[in-house]
């Protein structure tokens, strides 16, 4: 049986609380030092073990998880397809525009060699 000492500011019975020294008062709040004869040992704290994850059998879950990353898989086979289409189209426009300016060049000088020759 817990015994109760006074608050020494309301005279409020208090229980002592386990493994502390000092407390406050339930009633006016009051900081309060428990007697050393009331004071009660803090009971021992045992560990639980933690809890094991279930283990995933990918037997039975590999049909779902290849559905789940079905979706995944077909963007970045898409995006590998652009990738692959991008670097033999940037290279070929560049060609075609720098050999579009030369015979522009070409071209447009034409008419002056002419003259020069005549």
């Amino acid at each position: 049986m817990e015994q109760t000492f006074p608050c020494t500011a309301c005279g409020a019975p208090n229980e002592a609380e386990a493994g502390a020294v000092r407390m406050t008062c339930a009633y006016c709040g009051a900081n309060l030092t428990i007697p050393e004869n009331l004071r009660i040992k803090a009971k021992p704290v045992t560990a639980t073990p933690p809890k094991a994850k279930p283990t995933i059998n990918l037997e039975a879950e590999a049909p779902d998880l290849i559905r789940k990353a079905q979706p995944i898989a077909i963007k970045a086979w898409n995006l590998y397809a652009a990738w692959t289409w991008l670097r033999w189209l940037l290279p070929t426009c560049l060609t075609i525009f720098i050999i579009g300016i030369i015979l522009c060049a070409a071209l447009g000088a034409l008419p002056f060699v002419f003259r020069l020759f005549r």
